[in-house]
């Protein structure tokens, strides 16, 4: 699963480097995630950064790369944040104790386990062991979990399995799941093959999907000749994952665990390309 690390705004604004070195171990494509916390967190390492490097030429660096941390490093999610602007620190860990955090990066040594200073963080340290596939359990929820950073933080998701069925029990569990994280405003596009009649594929999703759809979710549904589809994909437009087996459950008895992993930024601007038109099947809004 996707690792979501706290990282106290002091930490990364001693000098560009530092900001440099920390921030591009996170991303979509390396399975770990900032934690935005608090939401305002980019603010706070704005102004940590006006106070330590005021005069330097370090604060225009730091402050253009701040500008530009893609969508794809922060993970925002609904932690309230309070007491961070008071001791950032203290607060992340009583935040941990609430919800846990994979690790807590701080500016400052502490014996709280999950904290890790800065100053000793490096390639070799746990929290940054790589973590770009996973092994998981076939189950709705489960593929639902692996998901969430995309579900939640795309508006454009696409899910490309080319014996997508909402007929399917076994498809439409992991497709319930999954919409319960997807935001109102987001267009959710399915992929699949034209192995069966376009009536028949289009009134199966009508069917599934008029209990299923939540509120301002708009879904699409693409049919591509059959020999042209294999690989399973989840892409929204701040990267994406591959699951080996397909998008459904082990609803069929077989094969109760898949292996899912991150796209690295070439191969999903590839598939990104891939998948797209202005010509679905059905649309459901």
């Amino acid at each position: 699963m996707f690792k979501v690390i706290a990282v106290e705004p002091a930490a990364v604004a001693n000098s560009y480097r530092d900001f440099k070195y920390i921030t591009e171990k996170f991303g979509i494509h390396e399975g770990r995630l900032i934690a935005a916390f608090p939401k305002k967190w980019k603010k706070l390492v704005y102004r940590e950064a006006q106070v330590r490097l005021k005069g330097m030429l370090d604060l225009s660096r730091l402050e253009d790369r701040l500008r530009r941390l893609k969508d794809d490093v922060l993970y925002r999610s609904s932690r309230p944040g309070e007491g961070c602007e008071i001791n950032w620190l203290e607060a992340a860990i009583a935040e941990h104790d609430r919800e846990p955090f994979d690790a807590i990066i701080a500016s400052t040594p502490s014996k709280v386990q999950i904290v890790v200073a800065a100053d000793d963080l490096d390639a070799d340290h746990a929290c940054l062991h790589p973590n770009r596939q996973w092994h998981i359990k076939r189950e709705a929820e489960a593929m639902a979990r692996c998901c969430v950073p995309l579900l939640s933080g795309g508006r454009h998701i696409k899910l490309i399995d080319p014996h997508f069925d909402l007929g399917q029990t076994r498809f439409r569990r992991p497709f319930a799941a999954m919409l319960k994280y997807v935001l109102p405003g987001t267009t959710v596009d399915v992929y699949r093959g034209d192995g069966q009649g376009i009536d028949f594929i289009a009134q199966r999703f009508a069917n599934a999907l008029s209990e299923a759809r939540p509120e301002g979710v708009r879904i699409r549904l693409f049919l591509l000749p059959q020999e042209t589809l294999h690989n399973r994909f989840l892409l929204t437009e701040i990267g994406g994952l591959y699951f080996l087996t397909g998008l459904d459950d082990q609803g069929n008895g077989e094969l109760n665990t898949d292996e899912v992993g991150v796209l690295e930024p070439a191969v999903w601007a590839v598939q990104w390309g891939k998948f797209c038109g202005d010509c679905p099947v059905g649309i459901w809004a």
